[in-house]
Parts: structure tokens; sequence; C-alpha cells
């Protein structure tokens, strides 16, 4: 019985040393688990986290981040609370987060169509802007045409700040506007085509007969009325180069010519422009 007995023992004892051996390897399996599964994520995120820090040099100090503009910071108080989230929130004894800064917004200026119009004209462009007769002309804006264009009646010589700095002569003028304090101003000369026809004030007759002619004015050849200053209608007949001593005498067109003309020299000088009544 004791033989028996005691060989249930020691099995009962070899079976208990197994089990033993066992948990251990278990604990063991479970730590080589947790080392290898979990331990490498703990250290990736604190890297991440901390990546800043770890990529100083030795021995240098932190620098604080600068701000949007560049402009390093002196502290985390000298930057506003939107460039760093983290600084200046509250705590104890040292008070909350700092006011933000903004910088002032800038006055909206309303746009100014006819400013930028004028603004828009180069010497050299031509428009389709003319004298109404009324001390006016048709059009505030100065609209460009094409130089080749039927309603290009004037040539912009210069652009300058005044028109007292534009040239004042027979066939030139100026249109100008202000805005702002700032003025611009389109020096004008008359662009003239046979055909056409601008508006006169004859005073006396026969020998004593006088022609002040508004060389900027356009006008409908067959217009009915004509402004209150004005009593003729002018129709262009020739457009030439003045030759020297130019006079009415040259703008005949024909061998034996009677017509009466009116003539002027414009283009400083250089273009003979002549007209006659006109007839209908």
């Amino acid at each position: 019985m004791s033989s028996a007995s005691g060989g249930a023992d020691l099995g009962r004892g070899e079976g208990t040393e197994e089990q033993r051996q066992r948990g251990i390897w278990i604990l063991v399996a479970a730590a080589l688990a947790f080392a290898v599964l979990v331990l490498p994520q703990v250290v990736e995120g604190d890297d991440r986290t901390s990546f800043a820090g770890s990529a100083l040099p030795d021995g240098a100090a932190p620098r604080l981040p600068t701000s949007p503009g560049g402009l390093p910071s002196n502290g985390p108080t000298a930057l506003p609370s939107a460039s760093l989230p983290g600084y200046g929130s509250g705590g104890g004894g040292g008070g909350g987060r700092p006011a933000e800064t903004r910088a002032p917004a800038s006055p909206t200026v309303a746009p100014d169509p006819t400013d930028e119009a004028y603004r828009a004209v180069s010497p050299g462009d031509c428009l389709a802007v003319y004298d109404t007769g009324d001390g006016q002309y048709n059009s505030r804006m100065p609209v460009q045409v094409a130089c080749g264009a039927g309603n290009a009646f004037m040539w912009v010589s210069a652009v300058r700040s005044s028109g007292g700095a534009c040239p004042q002569g027979p066939g030139q003028n100026s249109m100008s506007y202000t805005s702002r304090g700032r003025t611009t101003a389109l020096c004008l000369t008359r662009k003239f085509a046979v055909g056409y026809c601008l508006l006169a004030e004859q005073t006396g007759s026969g020998q004593q007969a006088r022609m002040n002619a508004g060389l900027m004015t356009v006008v409908d050849c067959d217009a009915k009325r004509v402004p209150a200053r004005y009593n003729r209608i002018l129709h262009i007949t020739g457009v030439y180069k003045a030759p020297a001593g130019a006079s009415s005498a040259n703008c005949a067109r024909v061998q034996g010519d009677r017509t009466y003309y009116w003539s002027w020299l414009v283009n400083d000088g250089r273009t003979l422009l002549c007209t006659m009544v006109y007839q209908g």
C-alpha cells in the first residue's frame, strides 16, 4: 500500500513541477509579447511628440517658434494667441491668455471708373470725344477708339497733371479729371476729316465778314439748330500739308474754283484746314 501511495505522490509531485514550469514559460511568453507588440508603439509615440526637442544640438537652448511674419518672438506672451494656441492659457498666478493683437484694417476705397478710364489713356490714343458747342464735351469719359475709326475725333498728344500744361492753339485743347486730389489731363489735338462739319460764328458780311470756328466741335451737317453761341455750320473740304504762305487760295479743288473758302492753320501750323459754309 505504501508503495502504491508513494508512486501516486511522486506522480503528483512531477505533475506539479511541470505545471510550475509551464506557468513560467507562459509568463515569459507574455513578457516577450508585451515587449514586441506594446513597447515599440509607446516609444514611437514618445519620439513623435518629442521630436522637436530631441533634434536640438547638444548643449543648445531650445528656441521659441517665430511669428507668422518671420519676426523672432521674445516669449510666448509676445505672440498672438492665435499663432500659438498652447501658450498663455489660464493658470495660477500668471494671468490669463494675452489679448490678441490685430493690424488695423485698411479703409476700403470705392473704385472710380472715370479716374481709371483717364489713367488708362496714353499718348497716341484716339478718342470719340468732341466739343458739343455748349461749352462741354459730348462725354465726360475718354472713350477710346481705333484711330482709323470714323468717330476718332481727337488724338491724345500727351498726358499731364494739369490742363494748363497742355499745348494751346487752333485745334488743340485738353480734358481733365480730378479724383482724390490727383488730376489727369489729356492733351487733345483735333483730327479733321473731309466731309465732316463743325460750328462757327460769323460776324459782318461781304468784305467785312469774319468767321470764328469752334475747331474742336463736331455737328451734324444737316442740323436745323445750333448752339446759341454759333450761327454757321462749316463743311470740311480739305485737310492738306500746309505750303509756305498757306492761305484760302490753296483750298481750290479744281481749276477756276470760285468757292468762298474759310481756312485755318492747325496742328502747330503744319496743316491747312479748308472749309466752306455748308449749303446742304
